[in-house]
């Protein structure tokens, strides 16, 4: 698929999405992101981390590890540490406690704070 929007129409997107998000308007933002998603050709990190916490803003830490699955694919920019984060969030929603420890701890040392997992 050819993206459909230009790269400041996402960029408008997605920080419409955002603000959804932060006023506490879920099902908004995930329309939005929803969108997004699809009308993008390649995965977005980006848009894939925003539909995790918004699942697991949900309370759906199997759909959030989903949408986790293809952000983390591939070669990680440190920038995207945060994704570990919300992986280990996830996998606390999902009772898999030592899973989620060994991501947090991983988080804490790609952010800088704290030993290798």
């Amino acid at each position: 698929m050819v993206n459909a929007l230009t790269v400041e129409q996402r960029r408008a997107l997605h920080v419409l999405g955002y603000l959804m998000f932060r006023m506490g308007r879920g099902e908004s933002a995930a329309r939005i992101y929803g969108a997004l998603a699809t009308l993008t050709a390649a995965p977005d990190r980006q848009v894939l981390a925003a539909l995790s916490a918004l699942a697991i803003e949900r309370g759906d830490g199997a759909q959030a590890l989903t949408w986790l699955r293809t952000a983390m694919n591939g070669p990680l920019p440190a920038r995207y540490a945060v994704l570990h984060l919300l992986k280990a969030q996830a996998l606390w929603l999902e009772g898999r406690k030592a899973e989620a420890r060994a991501a947090r701890d991983e988080y804490a040392f790609l952010s800088g704070g704290g030993k290798s997992a």
